[in-house]
């Protein structure tokens, strides 16, 4: 498959399941997933200031978690922690965003539609960098990693 094929075939499938993505990871999984995540996040040990980058994080799994774990007061000081929901699918996004709501989790949050290998972020700005299963939907790993490793602070 050519890479504007597979680019556009996953924006396909994606904008067709977002409404019912959380849905099917939890059939798929019986329900494995939320507990994978849940060790994800513990392992991660986000601080009260870090900086989190969930490429391909579009329904807000990760990103809640995280929030969940750094605490409110770290989402409210100065330069606290704060976690960018990167997702090449607007209708995932959608999605996340509307959880966010429905969830409560209303600072320290935000969205940003793009692709992975060319993130619209200054160089160092994150510390933590999640891409989990979203990587096998890159049509150039390699270019995505680059990007990665780019917008990572020293030593993320």
């Amino acid at each position: 498959v050519g890479e504007k094929q597979k680019k556009d075939a996953v924006l396909n499938v994606f904008h067709s399941v977002a409404d019912s993505y959380d849905l099917m990871n939890d059939a798929m999984s019986l329900g494995i997933h939320r507990v994978w995540k849940d060790m994800f996040i513990k392992k991660m040990d986000p601080g009260p200031k870090t900086k989190l980058l969930d490429v391909a994080g579009g329904t807000g799994d990760i990103a809640f978690r995280f929030l969940d774990r750094v605490g409110k007061q770290a989402l409210t000081t100065e330069d606290g922690a704060s976690v960018t929901v990167f997702d090449i699918n607007a209708s995932m996004l959608k999605v996340g965003e509307s959880r966010a709501e429905k969830l409560g989790h209303t600072q320290g949050i935000s969205w940003v539609e793009g692709d992975a290998q060319d993130l619209p972020f200054e160089d160092n700005t994150f510390d933590c960098y999640t891409i989990a299963f979203g990587i096998r939907n890159v049509v150039k790993i390699d270019v995505a990693l680059k990007e990665a490793y780019r917008v990572l602070k020293p030593g993320g």
